[in-house]
């Protein structure tokens, strides 16, 4: 059970969506505005989520459900960034999805409720771990194509990290992708061409084993690629698009310095299809193949796209393998029946 209290000061009024019985937000009460402002970091993408999310900042908003006080004499959470944020004023908590790297993302909100940063807490060790990878990453990025790490080290029960926030608008959960998708990913090649033997990223999967990874990857073996900054979680809700109508992303837990070449891309496809439209692994393979193949700015034939693609659905197997997530259960078989094929 998270100890919400350790992130806002004493005598806090705290109000919980969809419930205290089963929390996925914390908010201040304050005011009506700032409600429904706070309310937004509700995450939805479905249409039917959206609905039921606007029930809910409407809730809120009016000042419906139940309120709780923080009773306490401290604030660990404005000791931690006060150094960084000296106005801190207030939170506003989502609960991540449980499992063995479950999240806490706290928006960090100054004494006149605009937001100052975001941290991130873990307790679980895979949770930890990956945080610890992402604090390695976004210090190593080029560019400004993420946030800055702010602060990073014990906090409660866990470990946090606080980083900057990025101005930006959300990236609609639909497809294609938008077209400033490919322009940020253009910008993460790091490296000349490589022969695919040597290149970094296909030496680490073929080290993990699996599937027939000889054969698809035969097929790729006529080319040379580039070494290129991978995300690993390329999808919609890790996405803004700043003012000037680029992209930044945040949640850099599963990338790398050393990934293949639109990996990415065809990772945002499949998640998309699987989360938003529920489409079945053939479609949503066909789909992603699809969309590759009519960009003749990627070069890709139908069947270097279905390597792509299975690729794309494998790698992300692997990561949540190593988080824990059972093999066959939910995502992962769905995954699964993509690779496979």
């Amino acid at each position: 059970m998270l100890d919400w209290t350790v992130f806002y000061p004493p005598d806090t009024r705290v109000l919980a969506l969809p419930s205290w019985r089963s929390p996925r937000l914390y908010l201040p009460t304050q005011s009506f505005i700032q409600r429904w402002e706070d309310s937004a970091f509700y995450p939805a993408f479905r249409f039917l989520a959206r609905l039921y999310r606007l029930s809910l900042r409407t809730s809120a908003a009016v000042g419906l459900g139940e309120v709780r006080q923080v009773q306490s004499s401290g604030w660990p959470l404005g000791e931690f960034v006060r150094d960084v944020f000296p106005n801190v004023g207030s939170a506003v908590i989502l609960v991540g999805t449980p499992g063995p790297t479950q999240k806490i993302t706290v928006r960090v909100l100054s004494r006149q409720g605009e937001v100052l940063g975001y941290l991130k807490y873990a307790e679980k060790e895979a949770a930890r771990k990956r945080l610890r990878h992402e604090r390695r990453l976004i210090g190593d990025l080029p560019g400004k194509v993420g946030p800055e790490v702010l602060q990073f080290g014990p906090f409660g029960k866990g470990e946090a990290l606080l980083t900057s926030a990025l101005v930006g608008t959300r990236v609609p959960a639909t497809l294609p992708p938008p077209e400033a998708s490919r322009n940020f990913l253009n910008t993460l090649s790091v490296s000349p061409l490589v022969d695919l033997e040597v290149h970094p990223w296909v030496r680490q999967i073929c080290a993990e084993g699996g599937p027939d990874l000889d054969s698809w990857l035969e097929t790729l073996g006529d080319k040379r690629w580039p070494v290129a900054v991978q995300h690993g979680d390329f999808a919609p809700w890790n996405l803004l698009r700043r003012p000037d109508g680029t992209l930044g992303a945040i949640d850099w837990e599963y990338g790398t310095l050393e990934g293949f070449p639109h990996l990415d891309l065809a990772y945002y496809v499949l998640q998309v299809s699987a989360l938003v439209y529920r489409h079945a692994p053939p479609k949503a393979a066909d789909s992603t193949v699809r969309y590759l193949t009519q960009r003749p700015q990627l070069g890709l034939s139908i069947e270097e796209a279905r390597v792509i693609t299975r690729l794309a659905a494998y790698d992300a197997y692997l990561k949540s393998r190593e988080d824990g997530q059972h093999e066959d259960v939910g995502l992962q078989g769905w995954r699964r029946r993509v690779w496979e094929g």
